[in-house]
């Protein structure tokens, strides 16, 4: 099964509001220029309410929406970047319990290169803690850049505390590379995984 993260119907609407919006106030702008002064009024209170009262309700909705948890097997796709959880071997050791995480990577696109550079990679347990990323050189790197529709087998590392019960996979908006940069038009996606207030999609590891 695979679970995306992003609703083209949520970008659409998005467009489709702050295209109405701009309108509006452009609209406010002209009747202004001819001294409509309560018309001018009206048209942009009301096209401030409609853009205010959208955002409201997507951050609603990203709020009061389950947190997606995807098992084993399935893959998770944030756009066109892809990711499944495969086959996990723990290997206790003394002070801690090495993980590796054999991951299938693809690509959804169509016609452009897609890659998961800039994403930080880490385990995370149901008690909050954070595992880092073991570098491991002689596997094909989680970044590597994939052409439309390719596939790659690799495997992730991880170092963590041996009382860890739980262990989970958090996902990003990789392919917009740091989360930071993701515009903020993108963030107010109606349903999207970039969403404020949004729970992040996890991908269960133990």
């Amino acid at each position: 099964m695979i679970i995306r993260a992003d609703s083209e119907l949520g970008a659409l609407l998005t467009l489709f509001v702050f295209a109405s919006a701009f309108i509006g106030i452009f609209a406010s702008a002209v009747l202004l220029v001819f001294r409509k002064f309560r018309m001018t009024r009206k048209v942009l209170v009301g096209t401030l309410g409609s853009v205010s009262l959208y955002v409201i309700v997507v951050l609603l909705v990203s709020l009061l929406s389950p947190q997606t948890i995807v098992n084993i097997g399935d893959s998770y796709c944030m756009d066109i970047w892809c990711i499944a959880v495969e086959q996990v071997t723990p290997s206790r050791r003394e002070q801690d319990t090495l993980y590796k995480v054999d991951v299938r990577i693809f690509s959804d696109a169509n016609t452009v290169k897609t890659s998961a550079k800039g994403a930080a990679v880490y385990l995370l347990d149901d008690r909050g803690r954070r595992f880092n990323l073991v570098n491991d050189p002689s596997v094909i790197p989680f970044d590597v850049p994939l052409d439309p529709r390719q596939s790659i087998h690799t495997t992730l590392t991880f170092a963590v505390a041996s009382d860890a019960e739980h262990l989970f996979l958090p996902t990003s908006y990789h392919h917009a590379g740091d989360e930071g940069s993701v515009p903020f038009w993108v963030k107010l996606y109606f349903g999207s995984e970039a969403n404020y207030l949004h729970k992040r999609t996890l991908l269960r590891v133990l």
